[in-house]
């Protein structure tokens, strides 16, 4: 959205007033068999040096963004489909270009997604005027999706689904729809695009409604990940923890060791966890009899820290399980071998591995 509403309108009708005598909806998918991995193109409007709308401290281009790669993190987390996006960075893309894009790649299906301005509030969403019946679908099976997503964090308006003759609409040769996910010059509405929360939510709805158009279900992938002590920007230690691949049970070139000691200095394994869920943790490490008998293994967990000790002494250069905990998703610190122990023997932080169950 332009922060002058008219502007905007403008500039997704380009080029409408000189092809009105010729205009020609979208092409229909209704009957058409869609691929074995259906193709969702996702358009997160404006970006480069076209902010969009801005007002209350906030900027349209990078709000479109954030919901479109929730959106397809979501999608890919939870179904068999190929995505493409016109951008997924803050970089400048024309209106032709999203369009033409979309077209070659053979995309089964279009959603713009913009942030609405002009002093209204709430939310809506549009097909092209004269809409392909494919367009309606899928127009019928997001809108109510998204607002109901929406409404799991706040009070949202529902301004209803509406046709317009926007270009991304209209040069599109597939279902496609544009959401206009509440105004930003409304002070309610910025407020809750504000909340990370609400983007979340915003970014569910957008999904499931694809997923219902497409008629998906939800398969998670198998998903399993190895961190290793050395893996660039995976691990952290303090300069307590010493360096040694002395011992030919571990897992990779080394193996970090430390003395044990009542405080807190762990070392931290960081893990990136696609989608919550139950996930198994294992570790590796090299055993030795003068090693410790009760090391702390910290799991964050969706609940809270959970700790299991592990006699190092034995069991070691295979994978051990400290067992099966539901995590958040997202990218953090998740596994730490702790120092803080009154067991003797050196503690040992060698690798992790993290896989969906």
């Amino acid at each position: 959205m332009l922060s002058n509403p008219t502007a905007r309108r403008r500039t997704l009708l380009a080029a409408a007033a000189a092809a009105a005598g010729a205009m020609v909806a979208p092409l229909s998918l209704a009957g058409r068999a869609l691929a074995a991995t259906p193709k969702v193109y996702l358009d997160p409007g404006h970006g480069g040096t076209d902010p969009g709308a801005v007002g209350n401290g906030l900027q349209e281009k990078a709000l479109t963004l954030a919901i479109a790669l929730q959106t397809r993190d979501i999608l890919l987390a939870n179904y068999s489909v190929d995505i493409r996006m016109s951008r997924t960075t803050d970089i400048t893309r024309e209106l032709a270009y999203r369009t033409s894009d979309a077209n070659a790649w053979g995309a089964n299906l279009f959603v713009s997604i913009h942030i609405n301005s002009g002093g209204g509030t709430g939310f809506e969403s549009y097909r092209y005027t004269t809409a392909s019946s494919g367009s309606v679908n899928l127009h019928n099976a997001l809108h109510p999706q998204v607002l109901s997503a929406m409404r799991t964090v706040g009070t949202v308006t529902d301004r209803g689904k509406k046709t317009a003759n926007f270009y991304v609409l209209r040069e599109t040769n597939m279902p496609a729809v544009l959401t206009e996910n509440l105004f930003i010059d409304t002070l309610a509405d910025a407020n809750l695009l504000k909340r990370a929360d609400f983007i979340t939510a915003v970014a569910r709805g957008h999904a499931q409604g694809i997923a219902n158009y497409l008629g998906l279900t939800s398969t998670p992938p198998t998903y399993s990940t190895i961190v290793d002590n050395a893996t660039a920007g995976r691990f952290t230690a303090s300069g307590n923890w010493g360096t040694s691949s002395y011992s030919s049970q571990r897992y990779g070139a080394d193996y970090r060791f430390a003395d044990p000691v009542l405080a807190s200095d762990a070392a931290w394994f960081k893990v990136s966890i696609p989608q919550t869920g139950n996930y198994r943790v294992e570790v590796r490490y090299p055993a030795d009899a003068g090693y410790n008998s009760s090391t702390p293994h910290v799991i964050v967990t969706a609940s809270g820290n959970q700790t299991v000790n592990v006699d190092q002494r034995s069991n070691g250069g295979t994978w051990r399980s400290l067992g099966t905990f539901n995590l958040a998703a997202g990218d953090r610190d998740l596994v730490g071998v702790s120092r803080w122990t009154s067991a003797a023997g050196y503690v040992v932080a060698d690798a992790v591995r993290v896989t969906r169950v």
